[in-house]
């Protein structure tokens, strides 16, 4: 039996760097993980401002609302893998409304970053976002009208009245929701030459979300909250009434809507946000075009079985504009192996420059005494050529 406290003072020793450094391996390890990522994508900013905007809510649409703000914008990130980000505070959207006798205005709000795709190939857009549908009124004027058209609702108001006379504008509405805007939806568009050019996305509804309110009073009361408790009984100082305006509520409903508010269906609703712009910047092609020659020069022009040559290849641009694309390749017929890769990249080759790259073949046993060797030269935007030599094989 081997007593632990016997242990020698070397072996301790070697006990302890072996644990340092497999604590200092671990600690290096973690450091590595906890860096940044290389894997991460890299991302350009990018912005679209539409121009048109159409806006539908179900049973409001036939409303007398007008445009208040026509237009919208996004502004966020796109990745080299197409994956978009959009800042709730960068994603705008049109507002529609009234503004005589009562500023009264319905919009949709984003409540959420916004992130979604972008297929730069086929145009198409996708962002998917938290969202609500808000309506904001000034009370104060809202209060002045109705008095004007003998409508007092001081009374059934009570003690909300001092708090919703103060208010200025009061905003309630129906939050969180989701929302996909899309090219592919109904009334949209791919932005086929990209974010700068033409294009059109669209999102459609008609469940709303739960009762919500955006005015607070001393900074916490919920007063859309206490609005709602005390609806029932304003509805009834205002049936009957004309509505500021001369608004008609049609068939709207709004008693069954005031029983069900976290529940509402206005039915089919859409946005749609046009960019009919088109910012597309076209480079022009550049002054002059590449003019590319091909030149081949041997090193040995007899090798025996066994034995290698060497070819030296030059490209010469003797035209005005680069030439890009470059690349040369070598094809051989007879018995010789090709040493290395077939073919090289040059790349891009100036106007008056030269480039070279060198080639090796080894010749092999075979009936054939002379083997042709040629060289190809391709460009993305210059006209190819081909030359060749041949080397004899003695036996």
């Amino acid at each position: 039996m081997v007593n632990a406290s016997s242990s020698s003072p070397r072996h301790f020793g070697l006990s302890r760097s072996l644990l340092l450094g497999i604590a200092l391996a671990a600690l290096f390890s973690l450091a590595l993980a906890a860096g940044p990522s290389r894997s991460h994508a890299a991302t350009e900013p990018f912005k679209i401002e539409f121009d048109q905007s159409d806006m539908k809510i179900g049973l409001l649409s036939d409303l007398p609302l007008g445009d208040l703000a026509s237009t919208g914008s996004i502004e966020g990130t796109i990745d080299d893998q197409g994956n978009v980000v959009v800042p709730k505070d960068k994603f705008l959207l049109p507002q529609i409304g009234i503004t005589d006798p009562v500023n009264i205005k319905i919009f949709m709000g984003i409540e959420s970053d916004a992130t979604g795709t972008f297929d730069e190939k086929t145009g198409k857009l996708v962002l998917n976002a938290k969202a609500g549908v808000w309506l904001s009124v000034n009370v104060a004027e809202l209060l002045d009208a109705l008095q004007g058209l003998g409508i007092d609702l001081s009374g059934q108001l009570g003690s909300l009245g001092s708090v919703v006379s103060g208010l200025g504008d009061l905003t309630c509405g129906f939050s969180p929701m989701d929302v996909s805007f899309s090219t592919d939806n109904e009334g949209g568009a791919p932005f086929t030459k990209g974010v700068a050019g033409p294009g059109a996305i669209t999102a459609d509804w008609s469940q709303l979300g739960p009762f919500a309110g955006k005015t607070k009073f001393l900074g916490f009361v919920d007063v859309c909250a206490l609005i709602k408790q005390y609806a029932p009984t304003l509805l009834e100082s205002l049936v009957g009434s004309q509505l500021p305006g001369g608004i008609d509520l049609g068939n709207l409903d709004i008693a069954s809507l005031l029983d069900n508010l976290d529940n509402v269906n206005l039915g089919p609703s859409s946005l749609t946000l046009t960019r009919t712009k088109d910012d597309v910047v076209i480079p022009e092609p550049p002054a002059g075009t590449p003019d590319l020659k091909l030149s081949v020069k041997s090193s040995k022009k007899r090798i025996k079985a066994g034995k290698k040559a060497e070819f030296t290849v030059k490209v010469k641009n003797a035209g005005e504009a680069a030439a890009t694309g470059v690349k040369i390749c070598i094809k051989s017929t007879g018995p010789v192996t090709v040493q290395g890769r077939r073919c090289r990249t040059l790349g891009q080759v100036m106007a008056g420059a030269t480039q070279t790259r060198r080639f090796k073949v080894k010749a092999n046993k075979g009936k054939k005494k002379s083997v042709k060797v040629s060289f190809s030269l391709k460009s993305s935007n210059a006209t190819g050529s081909q030359t060749g030599t041949r080397i004899q094989i003695q036996r």
